[in-house]
């Protein structure tokens, strides 16, 4: 089977529409753009910051080199011939074991351009006369060093560089830190366009797992899973779609067991029915007024087993007509189990009731809210064994977490108790404890899943404690109502 991250799908990498290009082209034009950035900014803020570097230390090694030509001044008396010794001017000589200045480490002091002017500002020497003419303006004079003799200035001495020119040294060494920022631009641009696209992997990877279970699903396979690779959100969306189709699954084991339940329940007793109709047809069995009976006690099940279905699968769609009204739960709980005394009695069981003197007001369709008490006494009764007991309780809860102000209602009984496995699965519709036991015996399996839609139509909730051998207690919550008080 090929692995389905792999397979030409609409959701391959070739597709310039999928997620993983999208990403990876997201990643790639926001790295491209700050590395552009950067790279731009960086170039521009290193050429100014160097010319500014170079300009100073130009300037400073003009005023190291203006008393050599005040000397020459002294020497002279004035610039005659000083042509000649700026053409053929070359950097002072250093002491051994000195180092060098600062300002010669930063330039190539071979390289620089020797600029002199006199007392008027007018160039009178020029280092290197056949290079690029240099324009001076008032303003360059302030970048050079004066020259004094007695405390007169007799001229102006510029070193190119100070002016912000770059000498060819110096050029190069800019552009070759402008071409090495932009390889490592382009590096950063390479080692993110790796790194998004490993990264657009393992983000697509669970996408498209989880649109191939989905599309299983889809198809009729419940039993996909998806793997959690992860803790983050891609991790939460795995957890609740393989929680979606574990419950789609059990919803489906539900409704296939339920379908076979009623085909079951249905078939007996038509079977029943037309085999006995065909032995009164065949003149096999005399149509006494015991065989009547027992064909109307069939067709009486048939009729409870339709009835049952079509409460419930109303009030489970939302739609079971309900005439709603105030009623005292106190009174309620007496009317029914008044009704039940005798079926109790009749199996020797002790039915107690403890109710408070106060009132415990709700809001609901009495008939329906009889009918919950009702299921809950005769399932009881049902699995309760000659002297035992059961017990219903009524009181009135305050607020407690999400739920307010309550009315909780409990029926407990001695009788066998409901084993843990089974304990998780007594609402639902035709569950029985014991899958052996028959209709007669057993019920339908119907009624439990019914008083649970009926207490939640009314807003309330429902649940069962229980324990094996020992008895069990269901007990169902409604809202206070202060309409009869």
């Amino acid at each position: 089977m090929s692995d389905p991250l792999l397979s030409c799908d609409p959701c391959s990498s070739a597709n310039p529409k999928s997620l993983r290009v999208r990403l990876t082209l997201s990643f790639l034009g926001v790295i491209v753009a700050t590395a552009g950035l950067v790279v731009v900014m960086a170039t521009l803020i290193t050429a100014n910051r160097f010319t500014y570097m170079v300009s100073s230390a130009g300037q400073r090694y003009a005023w190291r080199l203006a008393p050599l030509f005040s000397e020459y001044y002294v020497q002279t008396g004035g610039w005659g011939g000083v042509e000649a010794l700026v053409a053929r001017w070359e950097p002072v000589g250093q002491r051994p074991g000195r180092p060098a200045p600062r300002a010669e480490m930063l330039l190539n002091a071979r390289d620089e351009r020797l600029l002199l002017l006199d007392a008027n500002g007018q160039l009178i020497a020029d280092s290197d006369p056949q290079g690029e003419p240099v324009r001076l303006l008032p303003a360059s004079l302030d970048k050079g060093a004066p020259i004094l003799v007695n405390g007169q200035q007799v001229g102006t001495l510029i070193v190119a560089s100070g002016l912000g020119r770059l000498t060819s040294y110096q050029d190069t060494f800019l552009r070759q830190a402008n071409r090495l920022m932009l390889i490592a631009g382009v590096v950063a641009v390479l080692a993110v366009l790796a790194v998004s696209g490993f990264q657009a992997r393992r983000i697509v990877a669970p996408v498209r797992a989880l649109a191939e279970a989905a599309r299983q699903v889809a198809s009729g396979d419940l039993s996909q899973r998806v793997s959690v690779t992860s803790q983050d959100e891609l991790g939460e969306m795995a957890i609740a779609f393989n929680t979606m189709a574990a419950e789609l699954e059990r919803q489906h084991e539900l409704r296939h067991r339920a379908m076979a339940d009623i085909a079951h329940e249905l078939r007996t007793p038509l079977s029943v029915l037309q085999i006995q109709l065909e032995s009164i047809e065949d003149g096999l069995t005399v149509p006494t007024p015991e065989v009547i009976a027992g064909l109307q006690t069939d067709v009486a099940h048939l009729r409870r087993l339709v009835d049952d279905l079509r409460v419930l699968s109303l009030a489970e769609a939302g739609e079971l007509q309900m005439e709603t009204e105030p009623v005292e739960m106190v009174n309620l709980i007496q009317d029914v189990v008044n009704r039940v005394q005798g079926a109790a009695r009749a199996k020797g069981i002790t039915l107690d009731t403890r109710v408070p003197d106060t009132a415990l007001p709700v809001t609901g369709d009495p008939q329906r809210l009889a009918q919950v008490l009702l299921n809950l006494l005769s399932n009881a009764i049902q699995h309760t064994l000659s002297d035992g007991q059961i017990t219903v309780s009524a009181q009135r809860v305050e607020e407690n977490g999400e739920h307010g102000e309550e009315v909780q209602v409990t029926v407990q009984d001695t009788g066998e108790g409901i084993p843990v496995e089974d304990l998780p699965h007594v609402f639902e519709r035709f569950y029985r404890t014991d899958r052996a036991r028959s209709r007669e015996t057993g019920g339908s399996g119907l009624g439990l899943s019914i008083t649970r839609s009926l207490v939640e139509a009314h807003g309330g909730r429902l649940w069962a404690h229980s324990t094996e051998d020992k008895g069990s207690a269901f007990i169902f919550a409604l809202p206070l109502s202060y309409d009869i008080e």
